[in-house]
């Protein structure tokens, strides 16, 4: 095939499929609710949400191009065992274990809100489930022509509703600004909410899917680099300009609606467009999970390819994510959500260190940095799996008030951040006590 440059149209829209692919249930319903919540601190807490949910995901991008590797690939380089565990279980909640399954589980409780039908019985959301990712299935079994189909099928229709959404909330505001719902800084408060999205998670694993697609259109090895943080660009760019405009939706709420997240967001379409609108928004939100469970699953499936170096070749893959996704699936989002959310604050500062170190680090290949980055990743998993286990100690019911007493005396706790402060120490004691040759270059691991 011979080597090409892609067209601005191409990338537009491999950028939009990027961008179909972050948005998800979430990206869509989430930030209106921290808009809400906000108030006339609105602005103050998208820079917080744009640090963790924008900035870090488009970051990612950078981060494997200038790591030259896949998402494995880097971490390993610095962490060969520790970094393939950290892989694997980030991948497993990306995937089957919480958020594909959320995909499906949030469209089946849009369509409940929406219709207002009210099922006792497991079985129809069981057969919405397997439906949902029979569907799922038509689009990842091809992977070169995956993200063709969710530009050409999925992105219009996103964008189109979307769009309807945000111009018509802005345009006949429901209330006016109240005081912020929260205690915290709104920064902090936009920052650690940034969490819930998983979005950096996924633009690590998304890179794969992108690189593979640039090969597929011809674009030459040495080009790869680039074009993907073009593209990484323009979706997290179309990213950045929903957040705002779902977030200054929300903060126009004020106290008239004592909702969150779907709820809250039906609600206010039906103020704003009707019983059609709400119809149109079912639509959008089955839409927009559709996109981030199918660029998930494709990515989990290349993932066990790469990690099982091909046993588990990629089609297999696909339907045993799609059947653990459907199983998980089928015990509906409060559950999905209450177990296996928290898990995402023991992976995510870890991910953040890789992210940061890989971006920003002048010549990172180099084997002193890699061990600064080990100890920082290390680290940032045990803080992370601090906040974890207090959240689980409350969830189940536990009342263990000494361990409460300890995590409540660990300074930036309260607001999760307290990986910050000891993730960087722990840097400079892996930098200065490196005892191997520092002038030692690390081969660069072939994708």
């Amino acid at each position: 095939m011979k080597k090409k440059e892609l067209s601005v149209l191409s990338l537009f829209l491999m950028g939009g499929a990027l961008f179909a692919m972050h948005f998800g249930a979430s990206s869509m319903i989430w930030p209106m609710t921290w808009g809400k919540e906000s108030g006339s601190a609105v602005f103050s807490a998208y820079i917080g949400v744009f640090i963790t949910a924008l900035l870090l995901p488009l970051l990612a991008y950078v981060a494997l191009s200038r790591g030259k590797g896949t998402f494995l690939a880097v971490t390993t380089r610095a962490l060969p065992k520790f970094g393939q565990f950290f892989c694997g279980a980030t991948i497993m909640i990306l995937g089957p274990l919480y958020v594909i399954p959320r995909m499906s589980a949030a469209s089946w409780d849009a369509i409940m809100q929406i219709t207002g039908m009210q099922i006792d019985s497991m079985l129809p959301i069981v057969l919405f489930s397997c439906g949902y990712y029979l569907l799922t299935y038509w689009f990842v079994s091809s992977r070169s022509k995956m993200v063709d189909k969710i530009s050409n099928i999925l992105f219009p229709v996103l964008v189109i509703i979307v769009i309807g959404v945000i111009a018509k909330g802005l345009a006949t505001p429901i209330s006016t600004w109240a005081e912020p719902s929260y205690d915290k800084p709104p920064i902090v408060y936009g920052f650690t909410e940034g969490y819930a999205t998983g979005d950096l998670l996924c633009g690590l694993v998304f890179g794969i899917i992108i690189l593979n697609n640039l090969r597929e259109k011809g674009v030459a090895e040495h080009r790869l680099n680039a074009m993907i943080i073009k593209v990484g660009v323009i979706g997290i760019g179309m990213l950045c300009l929903t957040h705002l405009g779902h977030m200054l939706v929300g903060s126009f709420v004020g106290d008239t609606l004592d909702l969150k997240y779907a709820s809250l967001y039906t609600q206010v379409v039906l103020e704003l467009w009707g019983r059609m609108g709400g119809i149109f928004f079912s639509i959008a939100l089955v839409f927009a999970s559709l996109t981030t469970a199918i660029g998930l699953t494709a990515a989990t499936a290349e993932y066990f390819e790469e990690a099982t170096k091909g046993r588990l070749p990629y089609r297999k893959g696909t339907i045993l994510v799609l059947i653990g996704s459907t199983i998980i699936g089928s015990i509906g989002l409060n559950t999905i959500v209450a177990f296996f959310a928290p898990l995402l604050d023991a992976f995510y500062p870890g991910a953040i260190v890789i992210t940061l170190y890989y971006s920003f680090m002048p010549n990172c290949l180099d084997a002193r940095k890699l061990n600064a980055m080990r100890f920082g990743v290390i680290v940032s998993f045990i803080m992370g799996m601090l906040d974890v286990l207090y959240t689980y100690n409350d969830l189940f019911g536990l009342h263990i008030q000494a361990y409460n007493d300890f995590y409540n005396r660990i300074p930036l706790a309260a607001y999760k951040l307290s990986w910050v402060p000891v993730a960087i120490l722990f840097m400079l004691i892996g930098y200065f006590t490196y005892r191997g040759n520092h002038q030692k270059k690390i081969e660069t691991i072939k994708e």
